[in-house]
């Protein structure tokens, strides 16, 4: 995972920065798997999902990744070692284990249970946006947290549902003028009529040139 060693060293102050308060490794969208429902109300199922008392409490709970000091026992090359004598459960005691910190992402807004109430997005949408034009112009958009202006985003959200304008969609139309909604109807409706035009003659001829006749077309047709 890039680290930030191995980002370009010709990136602005402004991802620098960024990068340095929030590590690719830990927060980017590559790195966290992370996924935006395309709608607003699935937003707000996944965001009190992510923020709910049990889900935390079970990150908290889970131990800090350490790694123990080389001891006599272990640093000896026999193959009947026992793993089990090197757990950190029984070295450690429940008053110094501290609790995972939690890597929220900075570009999702979350709900506070305690309270009740939404706490929005560390960076706005506007913030956010520069971010990710800058990210984009240096090839290094894929680190940064997955959010609504990201460009994998977008792209989902128009593949799935399109332009989102009405009139645009499969088997919809914009709304326009009243002869401009009735045009296609007309002119098929002439069209059959031009079609028919002989035998209409032959019938206007048979029953007399037009005594008793009955079927004039309207003006407005």
């Amino acid at each position: 995972m890039a680290s930030l060693q191995s980002l370009p060293a010709d990136l602005p102050l402004r991802l620098t920065s960024f990068f340095r308060k929030f590590p690719p490794h830990l927060y980017s969208a590559k790195a966290t798997g992370m996924t935006i429902p395309l709608t607003k109300k699935a937003a707000k199922l996944a965001a009190e999902a992510r923020s709910a008392p049990g889900v935390s409490k079970a990150v908290q709970a889970q131990p800090i990744n350490y790694s123990l000091p080389p001891t006599p026992e272990s640093s000896n090359d026999t193959p009947d070692v026992d793993v089990k004598t090197v757990e950190p459960q029984t070295t450690s005691s429940p008053a110094t284990t501290k609790p995972a910190k939690q890597h929220l992402n900075p570009f999702l807004p979350r709900k506070i249970f305690t309270t009740g109430k939404w706490r929005g997005p560390q960076y706005g949408l506007r913030i956010q946006a520069d971010l990710v034009k800058l990210a984009r112009k240096y090839g290094v958009e894929e680190l940064l947290p997955i959010g609504p202006k990201s460009t994998a985003f977008k792209q989902q959200r128009l593949i799935e549902h399109g332009l989102r304008i009405r009139g645009t969609g499969e088997g919809q139309q914009v709304k326009g003028h009243k002869w401009e909604r009735t045009q296609g109807a007309r002119l098929e409706k002439r069209r059959q009529a031009m079609e028919n035009m002989p035998a209409l003659i032959s019938e206007w001829k048979s029953k007399g040139h037009g005594r008793g006749w009955k079927k004039f077309p309207k003006r407005n047709a």
